[in-house]
């Protein structure tokens, strides 16, 4: 048998090592979720939109869906002289319940409790709260209610704690109380729900809000800071909202427009300034237009040649790096051309001004295609050249008209009549013909 000094030993080791709820029950009822409702003691609606929890039940309160804790069947078992010596029960915070315990006495014996074992805090109340005696027969009625912070941040939807009643020299008797920490309802959880608007979780009929929202269904935003009385517009670009490159967000805030040209420089933190605004602030750069760097600027800024080749480049969303602006610094008209790499250095190519000192752009030609295309057409030509010399070289001369040949061509060589033979108009014959 423990002895009442080892169990009020285990009280104090237990008070040490459990974790505390902590001061959660001191917060508005609309603020809890269903587990610290039921941890504080009030009771839960699951229904959308209803008031979720409530310390008094009122008469309309949740027709529908109110949350039902577990809830275990009584039982006991009796002793000779003691009865019950065992029992269990099921208990709710601040919620109190009372049990008899019948013993053989003549008059009232002393009663001793304490808490033997618990899965959560020693938080928990228990009493004689009445006694009678009648024909050697003792009635003492216990009272056991678990306060406020008997549950601990981590409990579950049944725990428990065991109770050791002392009734004078008789007996010991155990009683056993369930006493759940949770609600069932909440390990059922719809993360991003609708019903939250995209900015929470959807838990026993409650939205839980993500840190940047806040209300009952998650449709307030939470503002860190503000700008003034003017959030939206800036005043040294000009007074459109977010510089007509976006418009007023959440916390009023500028949410920058992303299928504009030049889009993606704008600029949120500077009311989605463009570039051409923001280089536009540098006039002496403008004005300058000297390739280097632009040290009196703000901002980071490098004026390179006007290069149309490389105006014409593009980043991997098929989009012009090079964003076109214009600027009249002291009735100078200028055209130029700006893009921001990742370190934010913003760098210019000035196409037009009216100092005409980048009048004439750099246009990068490609040597290399030039050269072969030169070549080719140099030997294409010595190609035929080559091909002409040849068969003047291997072509047969022209005969002699007095040379041998001409003179002993054979009749028989003659095969056609010569349309311009005209026959002579006399005959000759020859004294010598047929003398050989």
């Amino acid at each position: 048998m423990r002895t009442m000094a080892s169990v009020w030993f285990s009280v104090l080791v237990l008070v040490s090592v459990q974790q505390v709820f902590g001061n959660v029950c001191s917060k508005d009822n609309s603020e809890l979720n269903c587990n610290e409702c039921i941890r504080c003691g009030g009771n839960w609606c699951n229904e959308i939109g209803s008031t979720h929890c409530v310390t008094t039940l009122e008469d309309g309160w949740c027709p529908n869906d109110q949350e039902m804790l577990l809830d275990m069947e009584p039982m006991s078992k009796a002793g000779k002289k003691v009865s019950p010596v065992y029992a269990e029960r099921s208990l709710y915070v601040l919620k109190p319940d009372r049990m008899d315990i019948e013993y053989v006495a003549t008059d009232e014996l002393p009663i001793k409790m304490g808490i033997s074992n618990t899965t959560q805090t020693s938080k928990f109340h228990i009493r004689t709260y009445d006694t009678k005696c009648r024909d050697n027969k003792c009635r003492t009625t216990i009272e056991a209610t678990p306060l406020q912070d008997f549950c601990s941040a981590t409990g579950s939807t049944a725990e428990f704690v065991f109770v050791t009643i002392s009734v004078g020299h008789l007996a010991n008797v155990t009683v056993k109380y369930f006493v759940p920490c949770a609600c069932e309802c909440s390990l059922k959880v719809d993360t991003n729900s609708a019903t939250c608007n995209g900015h929470g979780d959807l838990s026993c009929g409650a939205c839980k809000c993500h840190p940047e929202w806040t209300g009952e269904f998650c449709n307030t935003p939470i503002c860190p800071k503000g700008r003034g009385d003017v959030q939206c517009t800036n005043p040294d670009f000009s007074y459109a909202e977010c510089s007509g490159n976006g418009y007023c967000g959440p916390c009023e805030t500028c949410i920058c427009y992303t299928d504009r040209v030049g889009s993606q420089y704008f600029d949120q933190e500077e009311y989605c300034a463009d570039i051409c605004m923001i280089s536009s602030q540098c006039e002496d750069c403008l004005l300058n237009s000297t390739a280097g760097d632009c040290e009196s600027c703000v901002h980071n800024m490098i004026v390179q040649n006007f290069n149309e080749s490389v105006r014409e480049t593009k980043d991997h969303l098929n989009r012009n790096v090079w964003v076109a602006c214009n600027e009249t610094v002291n009735d100078c008209h200028i055209d130029y051309y700006a893009r921001k790499a990742e370190d934010k250095t913003i760098y210019l190519m000035i196409e037009r001004t009216c100092n005409d000192i980048n009048s004439a752009p750099i246009v990068a030609t490609p040597k290399v295609s030039i050269i072969l295309g030169v070549l080719g057409i140099l030997a294409a030509v010595a190609a035929i050249g080559g091909v002409m010399l040849w068969k003047h070289m291997n072509a047969i001369p022209p005969v002699p008209l007095n040379d041998p040949q001409y003179q002993n061509i054979d009749a028989e060589d003659c095969r056609g009549e010569n349309p311009l033979y005209k026959p002579p108009t006399s005959s000759f014959k020859n004294p010598t013909y047929g003398k050989w």
